[in-house]
């Protein structure tokens, strides 16, 4: 498939909010380094697709803005069962994420991820970190912490992509809802 098509799933408005918030790459270089992990990304989701939309990638794991997989695959998919922070710090001791397809394409050992919900409460995406390696998440402060990032990031996407969504960081109540 072309890049083309791959990029298709985002809107010109999705990609030129993207490309307008660089506080996203700043969040996504505090999240590795309060992870321990050495990938962090932003990723939407539609009925079937991931759809990565921002990534900070040192390690070269070849996730690249515009990529796609199916939802289905990925380890924040988990998020439309349980949307609570995620944390695994050795997935290959996990039976039943182990096998996902996206853990053994990109040789992932340990992920910890929060859902990216839009001020009016609609699950937009997720906010991931990834790593080869097992990294231990003991920070007990550290689901709150990227669960704020995620609701952060959801207020910034809302308020690019809609004009109702000025308003409510104009208000504060993007952050205090």
């Amino acid at each position: 498939m072309s890049d083309t098509v791959l990029k298709a799933s985002l809107s010109q408005e999705e990609r030129s909010a993207i490309a307008e918030i660089e506080a996203t790459t700043n969040i996504l270089q505090l999240v590795t380094r309060l992870t321990g992990t050495r990938f962090a990304g932003i990723a939407k989701f539609t009925e079937t697709e991931w759809i990565v939309c921002s990534a900070y990638d040192p390690i070269e794991l070849g996730i690249n803005v515009g990529d796609t997989l199916d939802l289905e695959t990925t380890l924040c998919s988990e998020f439309r069962r349980n949307p609570q922070a995620l944390f695994l710090p050795q997935i290959s001791q996990d039976g039943r994420l182990s096998s996902r397809p996206v853990v053994k394409q990109y040789s992932i050992e340990s992920y910890a991820g929060a859902p990216v919900f839009l001020p009016d409460g609609r699950l937009w995406g997720a906010l991931c970190a990834l790593d080869s390696r097992a990294v231990l998440f003991d920070n007990p402060d550290l689901a709150e912490t990227l669960t704020l990032f995620a609701r952060l990031i959801g207020c910034i996407f809302f308020s690019n992509l809609t004009v109702e969504g000025a308003s409510h960081i104009q208000t504060g109540s993007c952050l205090t809802d």
